[in-house]
């Protein structure tokens, strides 16, 4: 078609639009390709600083693979066991020589869906982590690693099982004199029968140079003789994370290693060794935590059955006879421990304390009186007293004089043997319902647990020379169960042991020595295996007229 023009030669307004147009067309076409191109190129490069970050994922990821779906949960998503979906991305990666962590299909979905601000905030989560390894190398105090982790989960007492590990990591703590303890972050693997706990992560907080293995004896006696029938766990890092041992059970939840040998069976060892050091260790995970027990003791389980399926929601794994790989997110090898019968508040996980420990106590076995209030001299309600009565050893000769003497003050008097403190939860309500507790040293005296605030144990302490022992144990705790305490030292008279020994036995004039010569289990054969009580119910019978007026309220 001619072009038409007027007489001055400019095109007419027709054809003129008509080749602005296509302009405009031609214009448009390139710009939307340059725009995918850039997109293009923008979205995988930040995919490409995500993945190059190597930050650990969430474990709330569904395993597809049937074989993976064994046991209660997953567990932290493992690396080696990614599906590949965007081959491409992962051969440039592995050709450019970089690590890479390949994003499991769910997880790469979401991804993509999100907020364009995940990748930056990713690299701040990391960042974050490796100043927070800098201040904790710096210091140079394992327990200061410890104290972080804790004090991270002050105000919360569950797991924080769904935000990503941030660091895979080994802190051990072998400076308290009572307990060694190993806090774990990252892949963990735990091989029972070769009693290993292994971290398949590699660690992001030491140089491959340093130590990568621990021994550890998990009970709260370090320096007893008895640590040598303790079984020894291996905490280890995995040479090559490639080659570690595929997981058969996944745990989400934390786990926590203890043994239940040792002395466990004594009653007061129970709770001292083992209760109170559990309490304090798993508190703040209420209940989501997973026990994992070596020297497993079935009827330390059954008999504390109340307190252990409040720790913990789940059956406790014989990590002895067990077979299978089980794996978690985090793992405490070992328990915390203060002191007998105690906890220091100023050192424990989100300051947990022995007031704390009673009234979880209060909830599980339901135990009513918070509080001893007094004895009301006008109601005429006598005040109840617990007699503890002993077999054989450190038992009373005159029995039958103690009751009359005790029944003889005005106290509503109940008797318990052995026998009576079989069923823990019912004994319990017993212990809880009385104002004041009374018995020979022993095992027994641990009962004051179960007592409420402000009643008073009495200690009957043995002869010779045992107070400073025998208040340690008793006396010491008591402040901080907010328990009075009193003790009654018997004399060598009131002594079974002035019938075997001679006066001027070192029995008598040193029983130290007898200690330091021939050791502690004679020691303990005489004091207190052969050594039973006959109390001077005239001397005795002060002691308790004052117990009595300090609880009359006026």
């Amino acid at each position: 078609m001619k072009s038409s023009t007027d007489s001055s030669g400019h095109v007419k307004p027709r054809r003129l639009s008509c080749a602005a147009l296509c302009g405009c067309l031609l214009m448009t076409v390139v710009l939307v390709c340059l725009i995918r191109s850039t997109s293009n190129s923008v979205s995988t490069l930040s995919l490409r600083l995500f993945i190059e970050t190597n930050v650990s994922f969430p474990e709330a990821v569904e395993e597809s693979n049937a074989e993976r779906q064994v046991g209660t949960a997953s567990r932290p998503f493992s690396f080696e066991e990614a599906e590949v979906s965007d081959v491409s991305i992962e051969d440039e990666l592995l050709e450019s020589g970089k690590q890479t962590v390949v994003l499991p299909q769910p997880l790469k979905g979401k991804q993509e869906g999100s907020d364009s601000n995940a990748a930056v905030d990713s690299v701040a989560i990391l960042h974050s982590s490796r100043m927070e390894q800098q201040n904790e190398s710096a210091t140079g105090d394992p327990t200061v690693v410890l104290q972080r982790q804790y004090e991270g989960k002050q105000h919360e007492n569950v797991p924080n099982t769904d935000s990503p590990i941030d660091a895979s990591r080994v802190v051990c703590d072998f400076t308290s004199d009572r307990s060694d303890t190993c806090w774990m972050d990252g892949d963990i693997r735990v091989l029972g029968r070769s009693s290993t706990i292994m971290l398949a992560s590699p660690p992001t907080d030491r140089s491959p140079t340093e130590n990568t293995t621990w021994k550890i004896k998990p009970y709260t006696r370090k320096w007893e003789s008895t640590m040598e029938f303790i079984k020894e766990l291996t905490v280890t890092t995995a040479a090559d994370p490639q080659q570690s041992p595929l997981c058969t059970v996944n745990h989400s939840v934390p786990a926590v290693f203890f043994s239940t040998g040792g002395f466990v069976g004594n009653y007061f060892h129970d709770f001292t060794d083992v209760i109170v050091p559990l309490f304090m260790t798993v508190r703040r995970f209420d209940g989501e935590v997973q026990f994992v027990v070596t020297d497993l003791n079935n009827q330390f389980f059954d008999k504390y059955q109340p307190i252990l399926r409040r720790l913990s929601h789940y059956p406790a794994i014989d990590m002895d006879t067990d077979d299978r790989v089980h794996c978690f997110p985090h793992a405490q090898v070992g328990l915390m421990s203060h002191k007998e019968l105690g906890i220091d508040a100023s050192r424990s996980p989100n300051r947990i304390s022995m007031n704390d420990f009673r009234e979880f106590l209060r909830t599980c076995f339901s135990l009513e009186r918070r509080y001893s209030t007094g004895i009301d001299q006008q109601a005429r309600i006598k005040p109840r007293l617990l007699l503890i009565l002993r077999k054989g050893s450190r038992s009373f000769v005159n029995e039958r004089e103690v009751i009359g003497m005790v029944e003889g003050l005005g106290f509503e008097l109940i008797t318990a043997g052995p026998e009576d403190a079989k069923n823990l939860s019912s004994f319990a309500q017993t212990v809880n319902s009385v104002d004041v507790l009374i018995g020979v040293h022993g095992a027994g005296l641990t009962n004051m647990v179960f007592l409420p605030t402000n009643a008073t144990l009495i200690q009957i302490v043995p002869c010779c020379n045992l107070k400073v022992g025998c208040r340690y144990i008793f006396a010491d705790p008591a402040p901080d169960m907010g328990i009075r305490y009193v003790d009654y030292v018997i004399a060598d008279e009131e002594s079974s042991l002035i019938e075997q020994y001679p006066r001027d036995h070192a029995v008598f004039s040193d029983p130290l020595s007898i200690l330091n010569k021939q050791g502690f289990y004679p020691f303990w054969d005489i004091f207190l295996n052969q050594q039973k009580v006959k109390i001077d119910v005239r001397r005795f019978s002060s002691v308790l007229s004052e117990v009595l007026h300090s609880h009359v309220k006026y």
